[in-house]
């Protein structure tokens, strides 16, 4: 039997993200007092972030199921980004900005939550290899990538809603995130659900994984500068290396989105007919083909500016957020509480 510990232990500094170190104990991350804090850091983070780059997500999805060309010289509704926000706050308002919000904010406090608390244990997992532990990027690239599957799994049917709420003509199609959700389950089966999972899945795995490693591995590299003072980066450093890592990511796997979107609407051209042409996709592969004849090679890169924007802006504050927010809390229980489950045998 295990002696029980009376009180969580107090992490120290090198123990959170922005230290080079980075070397906690296991049960910091397993007990059940250190995952409750992993899921309420999570959540604060997602709820955030959604909120601050929700415009660039609406404009980002508007791009990528417009078929014409983002040029002056075509007849595409949206020609660029500047233009594409005066149109729409003329058209739909400021809340045609923020359409999808709900879904949106629902999609990313799950999302955050799977993915922090997933990477938090799969990487606890991992450690106890002395070949892991030994190649940091590796595990963290590894651990990224699987956390990122795992959330996306319990995430994507309210990415699908939202994206059909942003993509719909004003006025049509869903009134609401729960609207959605009986009509998608009558009109398409649990199918509906989850249209656009397969090239989701093959894309979130770099992404994340690649977002994690970055992210580690420019940290690391700052803890050796006159930035770093008791083994902790200041906030506003996390926030750009946070944004570096997830503009250089998304810019790897962006085509993957973009054929991600243009699956999700599928089935749901009736609703979308101010926008312009549609596009009919049987799978993956039909899309692809279809947007590299009509589209071009540069048709996969649509929207790709106010989505390395939100990208950069999202990852920069998902991970400062959660890991300000787990230090917090770190503190908060050893000095309130200060107990954690009794040690399993």
């Amino acid at each position: 039997m295990a002696p029980a510990s009376s009180e969580l232990r107090l992490p120290k500094p090198s123990d959170f993200e922005g230290s080079v170190h980075h070397t906690s104990a296991h049960d910091d991350y397993t007990s059940a007092q250190a995952q409750l804090n992993q899921i309420y850091a999570g959540a604060i983070s997602g709820a955030l972030t959604r909120t601050i780059t929700q415009p660039f997500d609406v404009l980002k999805i508007r791009f990528q199921l417009q078929v014409e060309p983002l040029s002056k010289h075509n007849q595409g509704k949206y020609t660029s980004l500047w233009q594409a926000s005066k149109l729409i706050y003329h058209e739909e308002g400021l809340r045609g900005l923020f359409k999808g919000h709900n879904a949106g904010q629902f999609m990313s406090v799950v999302y955050s939550v799977g993915q922090f608390w997933s990477y938090e244990q799969i990487r606890a997992i991992m450690r106890d290899s002395p070949f892991m532990s030994t190649h940091m990027n590796t595990m963290n690239f590894l651990a990224g990538g699987f956390a990122g599957c795992v959330a996306t799994i319990f995430s994507i049917p309210f990415d699908v809603i939202r994206t059909r709420i942003v993509a719909q003509d004003p006025g049509q199609g869903y009134r609401s995130m729960f609207h959605a959700v009986p009509m998608i389950w009558r009109t398409e089966g649990i199918r509906g659900y989850f249209r656009g999972l397969q090239p989701t899945l093959v894309q979130i795995v770099p992404l994340v994984g690649f977002n994690f490693m970055f992210y580690k591995k420019f940290n690391e590299m700052l803890m050796h500068t006159p930035l770093a003072r008791n083994e902790l980066l200041p906030t506003w450093v996390l926030l750009c290396t946070g944004g570096a890592a997830g503009v250089a990511s998304k810019a790897v796997v962006y085509p993957l989105d973009f054929v991600k979107k243009r699956l999700q609407v599928q089935g749901f051209e009736q609703h979308r007919t101010k926008f312009g042409r549609t596009q009919r996709c049987r799978g993956v592969f039909h899309c692809i083909e279809l947007t590299m004849k009509d589209e071009g090679v540069r048709g996969f890169y649509k929207g790709m500016y106010p989505t390395l924007i939100k990208s950069g802006l999202m990852t920069a504050f998902y991970f400062t957020i959660y890991d300000r927010c787990k230090l917090i809390l770190y503190h908060y229980y050893h000095l309130g509480k200060g107990r954690t489950p009794p040690a399993q045998s």
